[in-house]
């Protein structure tokens, strides 16, 4: 791999996309072939972002739980395909026995978000503008089954992607082990993985022996302008289930060296191949992923091949506003990518499609989508008018959207765009039409390769 063009993609992309701080550790042929930090881990303090910078995955959390669920049913204390009430014996399971366990790791028990557990984002924030009783186990199941009457799915009919049904199986875990969730990740999954600086607990990031953690940025927007800013994170209670581990891409590298080999982690089975199988088999089509149909397994991710990528890939994100994060696994490759940041710039998964880009020997800006989109918004913002300066057309973007503003015989006129063919620069205003045929093409100057012109309607504007 070119790991020098590798890093300068990554310096470009967080340019771009204002990132402070970013690891990744890849692992090709069981071997950690690469590890490294970018930018900065706390901007004040002038600290850099290392390999070992302890950072919120987020999300990627739900794989460690649903491992911790399949260690559960390989030790014969529970199976997939129990009900949930057999386990959490209140109203909400009980009235619906058809939920089994395996719905809750899948996102597919039909029931949709309730956010009893986001309390632990909005307080971490100092939002207090939402309040409800769900501090007890009692009242977080109360709070979901209060809303009963938007229980309208059966169980495998509809995906609904809920945090709180991870909180629910962390709960069934602590149950069945006798320890606190923290307690029986550390002991059967992380201490195994020699992952022992991952953290789950606001005290164990303050206590971290090398001291080496992430400042989590928020954005704030001042006059037109994202500044990124200090903020706490979001971390224990009920986040940790779905969303808690604080780790870094170092550890992460023997988490997917483990997943690679069928979960085995130097010469210890840690959990047994048919149970790996188990947790990449799909279950429910899913709107996270990519190709024709996206499947989500237990705890995560499943694509087939597409023409970007030419591999089935598995894989999982995390968010948690102050930081970000993506796993991806390529058995056919035999690699694995981790990567982190300590903010929410959007910036994870791209980077891994970048470094699979460069295994593959092909240009990452030719290949990958979310690239081509970036170098051809940079290349067609600006404002463009029509012959003797009549009207004019100004595209910008807004809200994370290309956004039109056009002058026409008619008035003004603003609307967003969708991409329709990026490597021809066709772009179509956004309408509930499926058929809408009301496009922008961007026309590049044939010498210098910058654009000169945009159509739109029956007009030609020239760039200003």
């Amino acid at each position: 791999m070119n790991f020098a063009s590798l890093d300068k993609t990554i310096r470009t992309l967080m340019r771009s996309k204002n990132t402070p701080g970013l690891a990744l550790s890849i692992v090709h042929n069981d071997q950690v072939v690469y590890a490294k930090g970018y930018g900065s881990r706390d901007l004040k303090s002038f600290s850099p972002m290392t390999e070992n910078t302890l950072i919120g995955i987020g999300s990627i959390t739900k794989s460690f739980t649903a491992f911790a669920i399949l260690k559960l049913q390989e030790a014969g204390k529970l199976r997939l395909d129990d009900s949930v009430a057999d386990y959490l014996n209140y109203p909400l399971f009980a009235e619906r026995p058809d939920i089994q366990i395996r719905h809750m790791l899948s996102h597919s028990t039909g029931i949709p978000t309730m956010d009893a557990g986001g309390k632990a984002f909005t307080h971490t924030f100092d939002d207090f503008s939402c309040l409800y009783p769900a501090e007890t186990r009692e009242e977080f199941i109360a709070h979901l089954g209060d809303a009963a009457d938007f229980i309208v799915y059966k169980p495998g009919e509809k995906f609904f992607y809920n945090n709180d049904m991870y909180s629910c199986l962390a709960f069934i875990i602590e149950d069945l082990s006798g320890l606190t969730f923290e307690a029986f990740l550390h002991q059967e999954i992380l201490q195994p993985l020699e992952m022992n600086r991952a953290a789950l607990t606001q005290q164990a990031l303050n206590n971290d022996p090398q001291g080496n953690v992430m400042t989590g940025y928020r954005f704030e927007n001042r006059d037109g302008t994202a500044h990124a800013m200090a903020s706490q994170v979001p971390i224990g209670g009920n986040v940790q289930a779905p969303g808690g581990i604080y780790t870094s891409m170092t550890e992460m590298a023997n988490y997917a060296l483990c997943l690679l080999n069928s979960g085995e982690f130097k010469g210890r089975q840690l959990l047994s191949p048919e149970s790996v199988a188990q947790l990449f088999a799909p279950q429910i089509s899913t709107v996270y992923g990519r190709g024709a149909d996206p499947q989500y397994c237990l705890g995560w991710s499943k694509d087939d091949e597409t023409q970007q990528m030419p591999h089935t890939v598995i894989h999982h994100g995390g968010a948690m506003l102050t930081s970000s994060s993506h796993l991806m696994l390529i058995p056919e490759l035999n690699l694995a990518v981790s990567v982190a940041e300590n903010a929410s710039t959007g910036l994870c998964a791209t980077v891994a499609d970048a470094v699979v880009a460069n295994l593959l020997n092909q240009d990452p800006s030719a290949v990958i989508e979310d690239l081509k989109i970036m170098h051809a918004l940079d290349a067609i913002v600006g404002t463009y008018k029509s012959p003797h300066n009549m009207y004019s057309l100004t595209l910008s973007r807004k809200n994370g959207m290309a956004w039109v503003d056009a002058q026409i015989d008619d008035g003004a006129t603003s609307f967003a765009l969708l991409a329709k063919d990026i490597d021809q620069l066709q772009f179509a205003r956004y309408s509930l039409r499926a058929d809408n045929k009301n496009l922008l093409t961007f026309v590049r100057n044939k010498t210098t390769g910058k654009i000169d012109y945009v159509t739109y309607d029956r007009y030609l504007y020239r760039r200003a």
